[in-house]
């Protein structure tokens, strides 16, 4: 048979299938997740049964089983048309990638007991769909050289390059090519939450509850912490005997004191010598997922000097959240329950800007004096009410300040001015230049304190770019609160990073010559001679490539008030794509997601699969609700359950 060659099956391609692999042992069905890996998998088993004496199925996918018990390898067999499946062992968590040595040791313990019973069976390899970078490496590597693999059955999408071609090509198994249904689709995140729940329920109602004594246990894997008791609550956990064998698989339903109290159904026999748990567990929705480890620390620390409130408010949740961006720090000035003011300090230039205008009664004045541009994101009060403070320390001989919101926004911010009397300031009236973004174009005005409007050439938005300046640029999405509401994107211009090991190896010392080197960098001149401190001169296009190391600019997005809509959704993920950072509204909980529909707010699910989505690095959930302080750690409790790998900043404790 050839193995270079795809081979293509149509119609009941599993009977044609079937006879050309009946003289292997042991099949492994290897793909993409959503190309239909275990449908093929499950219709060869049934083939396979009908003609053969002894046919078994061993499933190795812990997060998107099609059957047995997710968070655990199982063996499974058809019998009168349904599968069933026995002597499980329990992983413990869904994340294959990062556990792929259990995982393997726990397919190769399970591959022994099928060849104890009976040696001529043939096993089918239903293997997690991990197939990218290097856990998908080592997994098809190990697999196949552990479980001693002769048949590699290989999934593969027509239009895509064929992934881990170098690592496929080197296996000693055979290995048959057929290319993956037209109709074969990749679940969506949702579905697969959805369907691994409902495994876990219906395995859990063969269960009965019953209490343990964790001191007289061993406890293994990544045990929460026992002062942090509700992050025990719905964690995964297995009972094992001495030998690692999975005695019984459940979950925990509460901790008191030492007294672990489970709901638990037995998979083997033997006696309980440990507990093991990892990070699969119930969320905040009650469904089977990740859970992040407790010992994770958030990042609010190193916060810029005039950020600190001068008298520590009553309620955490009002404290500030920094996150650093590089050469800017992004501060939310009242934290997850204040007013949304986020202040945006670019370090080198002595300027900031600033998102809506809360409530900044924990500014210092000098910040007012050196803001360059406000965004707003629409005109609730709770947005835009800290404006007065802001016009009041504007007065005097400033460069105007430019002011961006929804359609409105001019008569909003020249009605704010007018309701003051200017007649002692002659012309240091503070000066705004206001935009309003509209959907292809910015409609734009000059207002003073004590003169006319100035009406301004309406200016294009390009690519959703609304503002462009030297160092960085603003993008800008429209979204529904029942009213506009603009979300907006920050993003930086590349990073030029001196490599301070290459310049002290050179026997150049640093100085003002490394700013001139910059600029000719980001100005792309190479040909500009730069002289150095020894007296030598050399071009920058050489200097650059020999000490710097030129990295992409972060980029940070502020989301407020939202309707938690697909449009806004969509909006949203594409303008956080890749961020560092994104300040994103989590006003209730899902408990309340009737209460957020109604007043048009995101709920603390909806912002954490938006960052989730997005694939953001950081995400600072804020806006909750004040029905929830003083106690409102429910909801970073829902926001770090389903954040995933996305990492939770904030005042918060687990």
């Amino acid at each position: 048979m050839s193995t270079d060659r795809p081979v293509t099956f149509c119609g009941e391609s599993e009977d044609l299938l079937a006879p050309l692999i009946t003289g292997y042992r042991r099949i492994l069905v290897w793909g993409d997740m959503g190309a239909g890996k275990s449908t093929l998998a499950l219709k060869l088993l049934s083939s396979l049964t009908t003609s053969l004496k002894s046919c078994q199925i061993l499933e190795l996918d812990p997060g998107s089983p099609p059957f047995g018990i997710p968070g655990a390898v199982c063996r499974g067999w058809l019998e009168n048309d349904e599968i069933r499946f026995g002597n499980s062992a329990a992983l413990c968590s869904l994340d294959a990638s990062r556990f792929r040595l259990p995982l393997s040791l726990l397919a190769r313990s399970l591959v022994r007991q099928v060849d104890e019973e009976k040696k001529d069976t043939i096993l089918l390899i239903d293997p997690p769909g991990v197939v990218k970078g290097v856990g998908g490496a080592e997994l098809l590597l190990e697999l196949t050289e552990s479980l001693e693999i002769d048949m590699v059955l290989v999934l593969f999408w027509k239009a895509a390059p064929l992934p881990l071609a170098q690592e496929l090509a080197a296996l000693h198994a055979e290995k048959l090519y057929i290319p993956a249904s037209a109709l074969a689709k990749r679940p969506s995140r949702f579905q697969r939450i959805k369907h691994r729940t409902r495994l876990w329920d219906n395995f859990l109602k063969q269960g009965a509850e019953e209490t343990v004594q964790l001191d007289r246990l061993h406890l293994l894997g990544t045990v929460p912490p026992l002062e942090a008791v509700k992050a025990w609550k719905g964690r995964q956990a297995a009972l094992l005997d001495s030998r690692g064998r999975t005695v019984r698989l459940g979950e925990v339903a509460e901790l008191h004191g030492k007294k672990l109290t489970l709901k638990m159904v037995r998979c083997n026999n033997g006696n309980v010598s440990s507990l093991l748990i990892r990070d699969a567990g119930r969320d905040g929705a009650g469904r089977l997922a990740t859970i992040l480890p407790v010992t994770r620390i958030p990042a609010v620390g190193n916060q810029p000097a005039e950020m600190t409130p001068p008298v520590l408010p009553p309620n955490a949740g009002y404290l500030p959240i920094s996150s650093h961006l590089g050469p800017a720090w992004a501060t939310l000035v009242g934290g997850a329950l204040g007013d949304p003011l986020l202040h945006v300090r670019l370090k080198d230039l002595k300027k900031s800007l600033l998102f809506d205008l809360g409530d900044p009664a924990r500014l210092a004045a000098k910040v007012a004096h050196q803001v360059s541009a406000v965004f707003l994101s629409h005109a609730h009060l709770d947005h835009i009410g800290g404006f007065v403070w802001f016009l009041r320390l504007r007065i005097g001989l400033l460069e105007p300040c430019k002011i961006f919101g929804p359609v409105g926004t001019i008569d909003h911010i020249e009605h704010f001015i007018q309701g003051v009397t200017w007649d002692r300031i002659k012309e240091k009236g503070p000066v705004f230049e206001v935009g309003e973004i509209g959907q292809a174009t910015i409609r734009r005005a000059r207002l003073q304190a004590g003169k006319e409007r100035i009406n301004l050439p309406e200016t294009t938005i390009n690519n959703g770019v609304i503002l462009t300046d030297e160092h960085f640029i603003i993008k800008a999405a429209i979204c529904d609160h029942r009213t506009p509401s603009i979300a907006y994107a920050l993003v930086f211009g590349r990073e030029i990073k001196v490599r301070k090991e290459r310049l002290k190896a050179k026997g150049v010392a640093p100085g003002p010559w490394l700013g001139r080197l910059k600029y000719c960098i980001a100005n792309e001149s190479p040909q500009i001679l730069i002289e150095l401190p020894n007296g030598m001169k050399q071009p920058a296009g050489e200097l650059a490539e020999e000490l710097t190391l030129i990295v992409p600019g972060k980029k940070m997005v502020y989301a407020a008030d939202m309707a938690d809509s697909p449009d806004n959704r969509i909006k949203l993920t594409e303008l956080a794509r890749s961020a560092h950072t994104l300040f994103c509204e989590a006003a209730f909980t899902m408990e309340d997601q009737a209460r957020a529909d109604a007043n048009q707010h995101l709920t603390t699910f909806a912002a954490a699969t938006i960052a989730g989505d997005a694939g953001v690095e950081r995400l600072v959930p804020f806006h909750f609700s004040k029905r929830y302080a003083p106690d409102y750690q429910v909801l970073y409790d829902e926001i770090l359950a389903n954040a995933g790998r996305v990492q939770v900043l904030g005042h918060f404790s687990r």
